[in-house]
């Protein structure tokens, strides 16, 4: 079920996330090493925010049918809009950060909607289409893993089922895109080991390298990936014209 909840959260506000990290520099080990160092408070605090019920209000939300924004010549409705605020504003409390700022939500949504957006119009000029059979068998293999978890999930983040296959077309959107136009991730041991040695500064505990070897390839490859597609999507928002229509 794991893939599950990391999924919403990861569509939602995946792009959000790498937005706030343009302020500090990024790449290193010894960054990736600190953004770990960090994991044990940003923990803490999002234990602490799940015990709290994150409430929609009706002045947060906009009609369904009333353009938020529109980029290039896709406009992009009060529907898309609200599953996202709502998405954004739970997973930013799953995080433990403030969310009674409504305007910096409905910025951080807005902010999603736009770089989703730029990203599958620029997959679609590369040729990338997601069918309607992938996206339902993907769901259904989901969905099967745990019923009740996925209804609880589908609930917690405000998803209709609908709106849940929306946003799996577009995470497997990404995955494609990722894997067609994002090159220069691969991993060095060098860094693996940089990486390893600033976890094992923060914490004793840490097993061998070679039982975490893989999984720090993992995350340091998931960063790069990252990285680069969040400089592609800044070259991408140059380029487009953007209207924010609330």
């Amino acid at each position: 079920m794991k893939k599950l909840v990391m999924l919403v959260v990861a569509l939602s506000i995946v792009t959000m996330l790498a937005a706030c990290g343009n302020n500090s520099d990024s790449g290193s080990s010894s960054d990736a090493g600190k953004k770990s160092g960090d994991q044990n408070k940003t923990e803490q605090q999002a234990k602490q925010a799940q015990d709290k019920d994150v409430k929609i209000s009706d002045d947060e939300k906009v009609n369904k049918d009333d353009v938020v924004v529109q980029v290039n010549d896709t406009k992009i409705k009060g529907d898309q809009y609200n599953n996202i605020y709502a998405q954004t504003k739970v997973a930013m409390n799953q995080f433990g950060e403030d969310v009674s700022d409504k305007d910096k939500l409905k910025e951080q949504a807005i902010n999603v909607l736009v770089q989703q957006e730029l990203l599958k119009q620029d997959a679609k000029k590369q040729g990338i289409d997601i069918s309607g059979e992938k996206v339902q068998s993907e769901f259904e293999k989901i969905k099967a893993e745990n019923e009740d978890q996925f209804a609880a999930v589908l609930e917690q983040y405000q998803l209709s089922e609908q709106a849940y296959k929306d946003q799996l077309a577009f995470e497997l959107t990404v995955d494609e895109y990722i894997n067609k136009e994002i090159t220069g991730t691969d991993v060095t041991d060098k860094e693996i080991k940089s990486y390893y040695d600033e976890l094992k500064e923060q914490s004793k505990d840490i097993p061998e390298l070679k039982k975490v070897k893989e999984q720090i390839k993992d995350e340091l490859t998931k960063q790069k990936e990252n990285e680069k597609l969040q400089a592609k999507i800044n070259e991408l928002k140059k380029d487009a014209e953007i209207k924010n229509m609330i």
